[in-house]
């Protein structure tokens, strides 16, 4: 630049002193040196003007090079940006840029530059892009808008865009400076976050739950409006303190829920039932919650609000039925005893008594008599008859065969002794039988001792069929007789017959199911479990 400047220089002194030769030779010597002194004058302000280029040209060149460098930085910051950037004219053009913009919109498959932005998004959020477009356009204010962009031969994806309009200070040109970002994954969770709020939000309002939520810091309370709805409190008015809440809470179990509350920060989970007075109606709730520890080191807990009353109710209900019931099956119990107890009473003094007083009324008169051996032989066959039927009674009271040789041996005698009173009864019984459990066996014993029996007294038939089967996973018991069946209702039958209620609690006690069909006499068909 300096040798530039030399150069210049000496053609310029060279022209001013032909110039000065030539006013020498036409006017005088004042006037030479008057020539002379300007010609002085005017060369040191050249000089001084070509400093002042120089340095300015050094400045710009400084200046050119930082231009350099910045561009150069931007450019590296522009393509490697996570976002997409890129400069659109105002009708829609790209004009410029990034890598990751062009990943975004065609995968780095072809050139986008030069194509109309609006191309790339998709058919149904074009007017939406126009509108942000025009707003950024006329308001010259920064805005953003959600779209979504549907590259070529590639899936739609979700993108928000934010843009501002600059003007280039050099052609005056308006240009849309926009960024690209991807928020596909995040509408994805919005997307869950709001399903799953949803499905919250319908099985909350469908089991009368509401949610809560307190902050330890300064006791602020937030309840939602099934919360609200629960507590009988206007939906429409401001959250309440922890006093109003308190004053809703039945005095006997306010103190429980006051000291709750002071030790919410050295407690993890809460679960408590508590009686509520509200402005409408008295009711009982349960609260149920855990600590969340937050961002700003701060603790909150949270939970849910479940009107109980109706579930209390039926669970009262319930136990009282259950107490009802348990009554029930005591005095049952007493009245078997009882009708037992009368039974044997009566099989005692109608049979054994009866030839007991026989003896006796054989050997007081053997005391006013002389003894023959006919008096010895009636006394005999009596005490016979006596020892047949006490063991008859013990044999109904406590079979001891059927403990000593198993349930069939039991019922093969049951089936002697009856068909010894004129009463036939075909039975098949399986093997398997011997082999339950010795009470299993003992109630299968009784229900058809008691069937048989009713049988007997009640339905005019000579005889009955027993089976006693086993399936794969139940055992089966039926009995039939070809007799008068039912005269009344079956359900009236079961009510009033005690012989029926006494089988039906068997069949209780084995888990099992009693059917009572009246076709033809009557048929008694239960099924339990094998395992009990």
């Amino acid at each position: 630049m300096r040798k530039q400047g030399a150069v210049t220089k000496d053609i310029i002194f060279s022209a001013l002193r032909k110039k000065a030769e030539l006013l020498l030779g036409r006017e005088s010597a004042d006037q030479r040196i008057r020539q002379e002194n300007e010609v002085a004058i005017l060369l040191n302000e050249l000089e001084v003007y070509e400093l002042e280029l120089e340095m300015q040209n050094d400045e710009l060149e400084s200046s050119h090079h930082a231009l350099e460098l910045e561009r150069l930085k931007f450019v590296g910051l522009f393509n490697a940006a996570p976002i997409g950037y890129l400069i659109l004219s105002t009708n829609g053009q790209i004009s410029e840029i990034n890598e990751i913009g062009k990943k975004m919109l065609l995968a780095g498959a072809e050139i986008v530059v030069g194509k109309n932005f609006s191309s790339f998004i998709a058919p149904y959020d074009r007017n939406e892009f126009y509108t942000f477009i025009n707003r950024v356009q006329k308001l010259h204010l920064k805005a953003n808008c959600e779209i979504r962009i549907h590259p070529k031969g590639a899936p739609v994806f979700f993108a928000q865009l934010d843009g501002s309009i600059v003007t280039d200070p050099g052609s005056g040109n308006e240009n849309f400076y926009i960024t690209i970002t991807d928020i596909t994954k995040l509408k994805s969770s919005e997307q869950k976050l709001w399903e799953s709020t949803e499905r919250l939000s319908q099985t909350l309002e469908a089991s009368h739950t509401g949610t809560w939520r307190v902050e330890l810091n300064d006791g602020t309370v937030f309840l939602d409006h099934y919360s609200k709805q629960i507590l009988d409190l206007n939906e429409n008015e401001s959250q309440p303190t922890l006093k109003e809440l308190y004053d809703l809470v039945m005095e006997s179990d306010r103190k429980k829920l006051i000291t709750l509350v002071n030790k919410l920060c050295n407690t993890q989970e809460v679960d408590i039932e508590l009686g509520l007075q509200t402005s409408v109606t008295s009711k009982i709730i349960l609260i149920k919650g855990k600590a969340i520890d937050q961002l700003d080191g701060s603790t909150l807990f949270t939970g849910i609000i479940s009107d109980i009353s109706e579930r209390k109710q039926l669970l009262e209900k319930e136990e009282e039925h259950e107490r009802n019931q348990q009554s029930l099956l005591r005095r049952a119990a007493i009245d078997a005893q009882e009708k037992e107890r009368h039974k044997i009473s009566a099989s005692l003094h109608d049979s054994v008594c009866q030839i007991l007083y026989g003896i006796r009324f054989k050997l007081n008169h053997l005391q006013k008599n002389e003894p023959t051996e006919t008096s010895f032989s009636n006394i005999n066959e009596l005490l016979d008859l006596a020892i047949k039927e006490l063991r008859t009674i013990s044999g109904e009271l406590s079979p001891s065969i059927l403990k000593d040789f198993g349930f069939t041996s039991g019922m093969k005698d049951m089936i002697h002794h009856l068909e010894n009173a004129g009463f036939k009864v075909n039975s098949k019984i399986d093997r398997q039988a011997d082999t339950l459990p010795a009470e299993t066996q003992l109630y299968i014993f009784r229900i058809i001792q008691e069937l048989l029996n009713n049988s007997i007294k009640h339905s005019g038939a000579s005889q009955a069929n027993v089976t006693v089967r086993f399936d794969k996973t139940q055992i089966l018991i039926i009995v039939k007789d070809e007799g008068n069946g039912f005269q009344i209702d079956i359900d009236q039958a079961l009510k009033e017959g005690s012989g029926l209620r006494a089988i039906k609690n068997r069949v209780s006690l084995l888990n099992g199911n009693l059917e009572i069909s009246n076709d033809q006499g009557a048929t008694f068909t239960i099924s339990f479990p094998k395992e009990q």
